[in-house]
């Protein structure tokens, strides 16, 4: 961004316009100065109006490569933020409901989303699966130490879902698990 400097010293200029000798201010030094002042800021709003403008398009693109990452995995946004309704105010029967058997976020459902996930970028290839498998694990490793060691256990009765199905593809496409676990 251009240096505000620049207004300043065209600001002080209008200050020395001032004729000692005559004992008045110069006119057309100082209408000459406050000229240059007021380019130098017309010159720095539209900067800044630019740079406002380019940050924005960035933001935006963001949000909408996220959207288009989201959108072919199924994942309904909607549920996601409750329906609108901040975690914070969900009583605790609704929050149940979100991690129960067939909510949500139970087992099933986030195990389900994960192979989904999973299985759609292995592309049937039981190589990838495996790679996927262990990545699934050393991410859940990962998780575990960032997390002081220790996750809620529905955190590794979802993995253990997730394992199950990622080990069921592999075995129907012919391959062998390799379990990097032991």
């Amino acid at each position: 961004m251009t240096n505000i400097s620049g207004v300043n010293k065209n600001f002080s200029a209008s200050h020395a316009a001032y004729d000692k000798k005559a004992g008045r201010v110069n006119e057309t030094d100082r209408k000459a100065s406050l000229q240059g002042s007021a380019t130098q800021m017309n010159k720095l709003i539209v900067e800044l109006n630019l740079n406002i403008k380019i940050e924005s398009k960035a933001r935006f693109g963001i949000q909408a490569g996220i959207n288009q990452l989201i959108e072919p995995s199924g994942i309904d946004l909607s549920k996601l933020i409750y329906n609108g309704k901040p975690i914070t105010d969900l009583s605790k029967d609704e929050a149940n409901d979100l991690i129960s058997e067939d909510g949500y976020f139970g087992v099933k459902n986030t195990a389900r989303r994960i192979f989904d996930f999973v299985a759609g970028k292995a592309e049937a290839d039981p190589e990838k699966l495996q790679a996927a498998r262990d990545a699934v694990l050393k991410g859940f490793k990962d998780a575990e130490a960032v997390f002081g060691g220790k996750l809620p256990d529905i955190s590794y009765k979802t993995l253990d879902k997730l394992i199950e199905m990622i080990d069921a593809k592999i075995s129907a496409l012919g391959g062998s698990v390799v379990d990097l676990k032991a």
